[in-house]
């Protein structure tokens, strides 16, 4: 018994991850029904939820920071430093790759979340360009 459940388990995880084939927003698949252009979809590393990034609102930074780092959508989302997703009220999302962060993950730790916009350091230096020193490191 204990066999059979191991492969369910394996089996349901597997399952999890295939991305879906459309679009959760538009309905569309390579093409966005909205606009009417062809556009790739992105798809949850956790879930396989998946959309356009216009549907979903994501830059330009996001889009090709999923391709690095796979992304998650807001229900998925975790801490990249620790990879828990509680106190969710302490965890923020960087604008231009939208991983997560707690803010007492990060290096040096933050006691709250800055107001306004707030990029982690890879990003910082990746697409600023002028690299801001005081960026916390991820």
């Amino acid at each position: 018994m204990h066999k059979d459940s191991d492969s369910f388990i394996c089996c349901l995880l597997v399952l999890k991850l295939k991305p879906e084939e459309t679009c959760e927003t538009c309905g569309g698949g390579s093409v966005n029904n909205e606009t009417k252009l062809p556009e790739v979809l992105v798809s949850c590393r956790d879930c396989g939820r998946s959309g356009h990034p216009t549907c979903f609102e994501l830059s330009p930074n996001m889009v090709t920071s999923s391709k690095k780092f796979g992304w998650q959508c807001f229900e998925c989302k975790s801490c990249t430093v620790c990879g828990k997703a509680d106190n969710d009220d302490k965890l923020l999302f960087c604008d231009d790759c939208d991983r997560g962060f707690h803010c007492y993950c990060l290096t040096p730790a933050l006691d709250a979340p800055p107001k306004g916009d707030w990029s982690c350091k890879p990003c910082k230096t990746k697409f600023s360009k002028k690299a801001d020193k005081s960026a916390v490191k991820c």
